[in-house]
C-alpha cells in the first residue's frame, strides 16, 4: 500500500502555485510554477513522463530515472488569488519561481544535507523587481528553509 495524501493540491481552479520537488537522499530540489487547472498534482504528470523536464534534468544530473527515488516529495505554495498570478500571462508566476530559486541558492550551504537545484532559468523574468513578487518569493523560500530539516 502507498499512502498519498493530496489534500487540496489537486485544485488549480483560480489558484496558482509555486512547487518544490525534493529528494533528500539524492540531494536535489526542482522548483516550478503552475496555473494548471488540476494544480501541482496535475502538473506532476508532465514532469514525470519520459519527456518531462524534471525527469530529464534529474537523469542529466544523477544518471538514472526518478522512478528509483524512494523519498521524492512535493511541497506546494499557493500564490495570491489575483489575476496577475492566476491568469494565462505567466510573468508574475515566473518571477516568483525565479526569485525562490535565487533565495534557495543563497541558503543551500546552510542546510544539511546540502542540495543541488536541478531546475533552471535561462533568463531573468520581467517582474522580479515587483515588491509583492519579491515578498512572496522570500516567504516561500523562508518556509522551505524552516521546514527542510524536518522533512
Amino acid at each position: 500500500m502507498i499512502l498519498t495524501p493530496v489534500y487540496n493540491i489537486h485544485n488549480g481552479i483560480d489558484t496558482s502555485y509555486i512547487y518544490i520537488w525534493l529528494s533528500k537522499s539524492q540531494t536535489v530540489i526542482y522548483i516550478g510554477m503552475t496555473n494548471n487547472s488540476v494544480g501541482p498534482l496535475g502538473r506532476a504528470q508532465g514532469h514525470f513522463n519520459s519527456n518531462g523536464t524534471l525527469r530529464k534534468r534529474f537523469v542529466q544530473q544523477r544518471g538514472f530515472g526518478t522512478e528509483k527515488i524512494m523519498d521524492m516529495i512535493l511541497l506546494s505554495f499557493p500564490l495570491p488569488q489575483k489575476r496577475e498570478f492566476t491568469g494565462l500571462e505567466s510573468s508574475y508566476r515566473e518571477s516568483v519561481e525565479y526569485l525562490v530559486m535565487k533565495e534557495l541558492l543563497l541558503n543551500k550551504g546552510k542546510l544539511i544535507p546540502n542540495y543541488d537545484i536541478i531546475s533552471w532559468h535561462d533568463r531573468t523574468p520581467t517582474r522580479t523587481m515587483n515588491t509583492e513578487v519579491k515578498n512572496i518569493a522570500k516567504t516561500i523560500a523562508a518556509n522551505f528553509v524552516a521546514i527542510y530539516p524536518t522533512l
